[in-house]
């Protein structure tokens, strides 16, 4: 079927500029974020940030009780919570804790701080302030830069006291939110911009747990546009089977003759080209991606390839058969260009069976590396001296409970340019950086994810499936180089077999021994490393195989300000 260009229209209502008109509800000053706590509209959350505190404002249906909170795991306990209500006229507001299946306890500092209250016709509004580290380790939590457990329950009932507060019941939840992203929601489009949608064209998902499906598009001689905004459009229903989708695009002869041909992407009846250059990187619970002004990926020009493979990922796991979907990513485009374009460099570990994750450990760390040598080649055949990254895309899958994507220079740790230790594999997005980090040549990085294996009683791999694992970020930075796909690889040369034989010994070995779980994790981070070095417009090169890379002066965390 040919893909149609499509004049995008002004949106009606902006998801977040346009905060203070969600579902009709005022708001007491104009919020540049809000969510939908829960599914049916009941508790709405709006918030803006600055570089110390977090403003609050709650709009609950309900003249009752209202409960609003964090938790590092996205349970009730422990959090850290506000429990506030209206009675009599009077605001009854309390910081507190909890610590079990029973009314939370009174912190002893109260930090979160009321602002504004009221009861209306929507029902209860509390507004309250934090700050971002309020310096008490035990009865309050950070609010991260990363991805924030926020958990909430409501009541229709006023309690009688402070300390008679009754039981939620069913009114409670837990939803995973960015409350420090930078991602600009830019409403004010260009009036010559556009749409161009890559969809899936009512795939009939097989009843299998995982499956991996790729669909090839020719992009139409459309002239240089500049990428601007992407987002996933995804069939309503299969919300929680889209896993992620990848847009690739590369070069090849005859490129009519693929457009709309597909395939199961990684099997041997896999029929479609295989692309390497990763143009668009998105997973469930991601928003809208914008670049920033300065900033667009370019799209139909001379130099950029016309060939593009949608890679979509299913997860399945009740096996169902009915699941029709039409899902996939809507690009905005303009022929207006920007001053500067976009590339994207995935960094992280190589996606297979080398990335084995021993069960029944809570913290076990998987590292992999883009070594300086790496990224000097790619500086010295772009002939650039800097870069900047602008946004990140952290990924892992059901074991992932943690990752951060370190940054070194001259044997120094700089500051991590995104970390998450909250990761929820529910939540995932493209985010915008706070401040454009800049790179240069010896710079390199490091990408650790934090598995909780604890459910497992096997061993866990890196592979495709979603109970296999990945540990990869995607980022997008410019100016564009060469350089595209910067990963690594153990190749176990410290262990007592050869590396031809890992799947065998991966699945034969007794993993209940505690003695063989403490020399694999004693051994692996002592193993020389592959390293994948690649490029469609890079010479190619041999992969090297290194010593893992040392750190003489790790980086460390500024204490906060406690003053």
């Amino acid at each position: 079927m040919k893909l149609e260009i499509v004049v995008i229209s002004f949106l009606a209502v902006l998801q977040t500029v346009l905060s203070s008109e969600l579902a009709g509800v005022k708001t007491s000053e104009n919020f540049a974020h809000s969510t939908l706590l829960d599914t049916d509209g009941n508790y709405i959350l709006f918030w803006n940030f600055n570089d110390t505190h977090v403003t609050f404002e709650v709009h609950v249906r309900t003249k009752g009780w209202v409960g609003f909170g964090l938790s590092g795991n996205g349970n009730m306990f422990p959090g850290d919570v506000v429990v506030g209500w209206i009675k009599d006229g009077s605001i009854h507001f309390s910081d507190r804790h909890t610590s079990g299946h029973k009314m939370p306890v009174m912190d002893k500092k109260q930090d979160w701080k009321l602002l504004y209250g009221e009861e209306n016709e929507f029902g209860t509004v509390l507004k309250f302030v934090r700050k971002i580290n309020t310096c008490d380790d035990v009865e309050d939590e950070v609010i991260q830069e990363g991805t924030n457990r926020i958990i909430f329950a409501y009541n229709d009932n006023d309690p009688t006291d402070d300390n008679s507060i009754m039981y939620h019941g069913t009114t409670r939840g837990t939803k995973s939110v960015a409350l420090l992203s930078p991602n600009p929601v830019n409403g004010n489009l260009p009036a010559d911009s556009r749409h161009f949608d890559f969809l899936n064209q009512n795939y009939m998902v097989p009843s299998e747990p995982t499956t991996y499906w790729c669909r090839g598009f020719k992009m139409p001689p459309i002239g240089k546009h500049h990428m601007i905004k992407y987002e996933a459009v995804v069939t309503p229903g299969n919300e929680l089977n889209v896993h992620h989708i990848l847009i690739y695009r590369c070069k090849i002869d005859n490129p009519d003759y693929w457009n709309g041909k597909t395939s199961i992407c990684y099997n041997h009846n896999r029929t479609l080209p295989h692309c390497s250059s990763i143009v668009i990187a998105w997973a469930i619970g991601g928003k809208p991606f914008y670049f920033p002004n300065h900033v667009g990926f370019s799209v139909g020009g001379p130099e950029d390839e016309v060939f593009y493979i949608m890679e979509t990922h299913y997860d399945n796991p009740t096996r169902r058969s009915d699941i029709i979907d039409d899902s996939g990513i809507r690009i905005t485009i303009t022929p207006t260009l920007r001053q500067h374009e976009a590339g994207m460099l995935e960094l992280g570990h190589k996606v297979n069976y080398f990335q084995i994750i021993p069960p029944g450990l809570s913290n076990f760390v998987s590292k992999s590396y883009c070594t300086a040598n790496c990224l000097s080649r790619g500086f010295t055949e772009s002939n650039l001296t800097e870069f900047k990254i602008i946004g990140a895309l952290q990924h892992s899958h059901l074991l992932g409970v943690a990752i951060t994507t370190r940054h070194f220079r001259n044997g120094v740790e700089l500051k991590p340019f995104i970390t998450d230790p909250h990761y929820d594999f529910d939540f995932q997005e493209l985010r915008m950086l706070p401040k454009e980090v800049p790179v240069y040549p010896g710079d390199s990085f490091q990408v650790d994810c934090t598995y909780d294996s604890t459910s497992r009683t096997t061993p866990t791999t890196g592979g495709l499936s979603t109970r296999e694992e990945m540990c990869l970020t995607f980022t997008y930075y410019y100016p564009k180089f060469k350089l595209q796909n910067c990963l690594s690889q153990p190749i176990y040369d410290n262990f007592p077999f050869d590396n031809s034989e890992l799947y065998h010994e991966i699945n034969t070995v007794d993993w209940q021994n505690k003695t063989v779980v403490d020399f694999f994790r004693s051994h692996i981070d002592k193993s020389q490393v592959k390293e994948y070095c690649r490029g469609v417009h890079l010479k190619p090169q041999k992969s090297r195989i290194i010593p893992p890379p040392q750190t003489a002066h790790p980086y460390v965390v500024p204490q906060p300000d406690c003053s």
